[in-house]
């Protein structure tokens, strides 16, 4: 006999174990996308990257709360869609991650970060936590570059 459990125990553990797995890969991903929006927010500053309001499932556009709920037709329009023969239900408008209105709120607490994430996103200055980025630095090497 190759095990003393029964074939659906078997089945059981096996399918805890996917879960276990689908788990900690979303957890992998979801660092990872924060990471690359805190370092847009601390690279570019205030921008939708940064923002309490926004929303997203890639880093590189994502849905405003903060603009409130649009037509269908303004949520294509939000995304560069000038014409569909599908006009989606009302919803939130998209923005890119770098896009920046009058609108942004950051009341997060980043000195409950540690060290290491803080340098890896640029937060740092010489080894001690930076101000809030307080405007949209259009200016700077990432702006000019549209990364």
């Amino acid at each position: 006999m190759f095990s003393r459990f029964s074939p659906a125990e078997i089945e059981r553990r096996r399918l805890l174990s996917v879960d276990a797995m689908k788990s900690r890969d979303r957890e992998e991903w979801e660092r990872q996308y924060q990471q690359t929006c805190d370092r847009i927010y601390w690279t570019r500053g205030q921008c939708c990257a940064g923002c309490d309001h926004w929303a997203s499932e890639n880093s590189q556009s994502g849905t405003c709360a903060a603009a409130g709920i649009v037509s269908g037709e303004d949520v294509l329009r939000s995304i560069g869609v000038s014409f569909s023969s599908y006009t989606p239900p009302p919803g939130l408008p998209y923005t890119r991650a770098e896009f920046s209105c009058g609108k942004f709120r950051d009341d997060f607490d980043w000195s409950t970060l540690d060290r290491d994430y803080l340098e890896s996103i640029g937060a740092l200055r010489n080894g001690e936590l930076r101000a809030k980025p307080q405007t949209y630095a259009a200016g700077s090497r990432a702006a000019q570059r549209g990364t």
